[in-house]
């Protein structure tokens, strides 16, 4: 048998030499009194084993290491990394010569990992250490506001965030625990630009895409998948897996024009394609220009061409549909053909569609807001120039999310609500959709009563979790007196009641003061509740 400490190998023949060994480098951190039990069980063993670490083994993800265990008969093996929230996690493969992954290590720390050996007869337990280093200096501190162990959904916390670097982002996916500890992490800085939405697909890997480069790792930073796509399109904001594992893709087209007042504009963010992952091509397209009314800039308050702004959409596998989001027009369904269903939007000044303002009308398609007794509210909420006390408007929406009972929720930035600045706040809100009649109800809300505390004007996120069917939400960037961070709060919707929540306090804030924007400060674009495994 042989306990590895880092590079150090010792065999472990008798009790006093092992003593001794041990005595020479130090260790420290276990007691005497479990060395003696522990070297008692080593003296009986019939298991001769050598473990060999490598840190790091990947080069982008610096809180895992790699075990290649060596042992004399075939054996399994369970990995725990140590600590106030232990990380464990078991293989079924047995062999003589194993290649196992550990993940969940601490930053800047000489962690302690068990590892048990379980073979034919028996079972032997050994403890190693391995030293990690800081994180770097420009990661967030965390704050945990609450924490209801009990009540929250198992797993651990995993932001796609993207650090401020004097107009450019580095991104680097973070996961910490709930004690806001940072146990893993994934440097993307290689692709040397903002690289997104970082996410778990359903073969376990992750999924992260560049402007034109689809990437998949394992947890371990391993690339196992490297898709360029057509430079035609540029790849932003969301990518979704679809039922076949094929990724639906938000993405601007070269040379995509649009006419606004007599004038021709170059506009973006208002494509998404069907991408063929198996034949690595792209198969579909869809203009969301031919079902919307570009010339609509009730709520762009920012450039010609960014009249949608799309930033996310979910997939309907019931009637093969598609729910997309644009920052600044609103919801809209349309049909895997490529048929418009609805828009949720308030029902102000909606002309024909079409890149050239020459298509249909849209304003039948515009869904008629109800309250639930079924009667529609007044002209001035339906046209959102008012809020009903129990009903109002998505306004500059992020990430719908399809529920299990075909409802909608869904992240209410609150950007311009009403088409002004005074009603500061943001909601995880759930809205039923008749699609048949064109109507659609508020069923549920959370935020609004915690005003500024949650507004957030841009990215953000809004998620139902599976096993507890609590609802995440993440206000992404939050920057009352330009103290920029972000919040996570994991809600119960029955009784509103939150169950877990943490600040994000962000450290990169306006770096180039002359050019504030995009690039300038940190934001955190989603986050999901994670299991930390391989």
């Amino acid at each position: 048998m042989y306990i590895v400490f880092e590079k150090f190998y010792i065999k472990t023949n008798n009790k006093l030499k092992m003593r001794t060994e041990i005595s020479s480098i130090k260790r420290t951190i276990l007691s005497l009194a479990f060395f003696s039990f522990f070297l008692t069980g080593c003296n009986n063993s019939k298991l001769d084993y050598s473990i060999e670490t490598i840190l790091n083994p990947n080069n982008i993800s610096p809180l895992t290491a790699m075990l290649n265990i060596t042992s004399d008969i075939p054996c399994k093996a369970t990995v725990k990394v140590l600590g106030d929230i232990p990380v464990e996690q078991s293989f079924e493969e047995s062999g003589t010569n194993l290649n196992v992954p550990v993940l969940g290590l601490y930053p800047n720390k000489l962690n302690q990992v068990e590892i048990t050996l379980d073979y034919e007869g028996g079972q032997k337990i050994d403890i190693i250490e391995i030293q990690t280093s800081e994180v770097p200096d420009f990661f967030p501190e965390i704050g945990i506001n609450k924490l209801e162990k009990e009540k929250m959904e198992p797993g651990m916390h995993a932001l796609d965030i993207h650090f401020a670097n004097f107009g450019k982002f580095r991104s680097a996916p973070i996961i910490f625990d709930d004690n806001g500890h940072i146990r893993w992490y994934l440097d993307l800085s290689f692709h040397k630009a903002m690289a997104g939405p970082f996410q778990k697909i359903k073969n376990g890997n992750i999924l992260v895409a560049g402007r034109h480069t689809i990437y998949e790792f394992d947890m371990m930073g391993k690339l196992f998948v490297m898709t360029k796509i057509n430079n035609n399109y540029g790849i932003h904001h969301d990518v979704l897996e679809l039922p076949n594992e094929d990724l639906l893709l938000a993405v601007g087209k070269r040379d995509a024009y649009i006419e606004k007042d007599g004038e021709i504009v170059l506009s973006d963010n208002d494509f998404m394609i069907h991408f063929d992952r198996k034949q690595s091509k792209i198969v579909k397209e869809w203009d969301l220009a031919k079902h919307l009314d570009v010339n609509r800039d009730e709520l762009n308050f920012f450039r010609d061409g960014d009249w949608l702004h799309m930033n996310s959409f979910d997939f309907d596998g019931r009637d093969s549909t598609i729910i997309v989001s644009g920052r600044n027009q609103g919801l809209i369904k349309v049909t895997w053909d490529d048929k418009l269903k609805w828009i949720m939007s308030p029902k102000q000044k909606w002309g024909k569609s079409g890149r050239k303002g020459k298509g249909y009308n849209t304003k039948p398609y515009l869904l008629t807001a109800i309250n639930k007794e079924g009667k529609p509210y007044n002209e001035d909420v339906q046209k959102g120039i008012k809020s009903a006390e129990d009903f109002d408007f998505p306004w500059g929406p992020h990430a719908p999310y399809l529920m299990p009972n075909g409802n909608i929720i869904v992240f209410d930035n609150g950007s311009f609500r009403n088409y002004g600045n005074e009603n500061k706040y943001s909601r995880a809100v759930e809205y039923k959709v008749n699609d048949n009649d064109k109507t659609f109800e508020q069923v549920w809300e959370y935020g609004k009563s915690r005003g500024v505390e949650l507004f957030s004007t841009i990215v953000s996120d809004v998620d139902l979790l599976p096993k507890t069917k609590n609802i995440l939400m993440t206000s992404g960037f939050l920057s009352p007196r330009n103290v920029h961070r972000a919040k996570i709060v994991e809600v119960s919707p029955e009784d509103n009641k939150e169950v877990f929540e943490a600040t994000i306090f962000f450290k990169n804030i306006n770096r180039d003061i002359n050019k504030p924007g995009w690039g300038q400060s940190d934001v955190l674009y989603r986050s999901e509740r994670m299991e930390l495994k391989n």
